[in-house]
């Protein structure tokens, strides 16, 4: 029996849905575990992560089994699918984004270190970049929520259509009143908010790749000295950020060119079913990286530097003057 589009799709989304649940609830327990006191920045971007990780299939996928089982969308179903759908990816996008910036300003004062610490209260700041990026993307995809509706067919129910392995994705549109608010807005800015921070994101992560051979070649008077924890957090993150880079950009690029030939692609039973695992496949897969370039830490993911505890002097013990 050839399985149909729809099947493949429900099929895809089931096992994005499980290997995205199993990974990022073991990432947030190892990352719970690392955090003591203050929150810092990444352990902030990474729950962010899993945050929009989880909503990501837990509300995109499971709308998208639910359709492809035969239970029809109402136009306000439409409307959670694509703005959560359009929210999700450009908040992984910008959160990345800041996560490798993060890194990278660590690794650039490794590599090059200022004479004086910039005064900086990081944990306040990272919590207002983070708010502001949340507000902007709901801000930006406000008019996706507004405009999109539920198209009615004529003959409903008619899956003889070339279009009908692809309803889903058809049945949708964000339909503007004015021509001009449709070009500029869903073909300029629309695209623009997701590729200039991807293009930045590229930029900055090839730069951390010449830091990190610059990083290798660096002596202190021809002597070699081992990283602290801090260094050691530093290194992992920008290889992270690469890893990401290098897993996210081809992801966003093959949806965004499979989504353009949408309607030539239309005949092909598999295209649902690669533009869902295309669109998620990060979610999925990004938390078991993170896990796997901090396997060798000494506690779990991103743990970043421990303090470490004096030994304590035996009571009996006379402390020279001199020492």
């Amino acid at each position: 029996m050839k399985p149909s589009a729809d099947m493949l799709e429900i099929i895809a989304c089931t096992i994005l849905i499980f290997v995205s649940i199993v990974g990022n609830t073991c990432l947030f327990y190892s990352t719970r575990r690392c955090i003591t006191g203050h929150l810092q920045t990444s352990f902030l971007l990474v729950l962010n992560l899993i945050f929009v990780n989880l909503i990501k299939n837990l509300v995109v996928n499971v709308m998208k089994i639910v359709y492809s089982s035969g239970i029809m969308l109402d136009s306000a179903g439409c409307k959670v699918l694509l703005f959560t759908s359009a929210l999700t990816t450009s908040l992984t996008i910008w959160f990345v984004l800041y996560f490798s910036l993060l890194y990278h300003w660590k690794l650039y004062q490794i590599v090059h270190p200022l004479s004086e610490n910039p005064s900086l209260d990081q944990q306040k700041h990272s919590l207002k970049v983070v708010s502001v990026l949340w507000v902007a993307g709901v801000v930006v995809y406000i008019p996706v929520l507004i405009h999109t509706r539920k198209r009615e067919f004529l003959n409903a129910g008619n899956d003889t259509h070339p279009l009908s392995t692809n309803r889903m994705y058809m049945d949708c549109p964000v339909v503007f009143q004015n021509k001009q608010v449709e070009f500029f807005y869903g073909k300029i800015v629309l695209v623009l908010i997701d590729i200039l921070p991807l293009a930045t994101l590229v930029f900055v992560c090839f730069w951390m790749s010449f830091l990190l051979s610059e990083r290798k070649k660096m002596t202190y008077g021809d002597i070699w000295i081992g990283d602290d924890d801090s260094e050691i957090e530093s290194l992992r993150g920008a290889k992270f950020s690469i890893l990401l880079m290098l897993l996210i950009t081809p992801l966003w690029i093959s949806h965004f060119i499979l989504v353009c030939f949408l309607k030539d692609l239309a005949a092909c039973i598999f295209i649902p079913a690669v533009l869902t695992a295309l669109s998620s496949s990060f979610s999925a897969i990004s938390p078991f990286l993170l896990m796997l370039v901090n396997y060798k830490m000494k506690l779990v993911c991103f743990c970043g530097a421990k303090e470490e505890k004096p030994t304590p002097q035996p009571t009996n013990v006379i402390v020279s003057p001199y020492a």
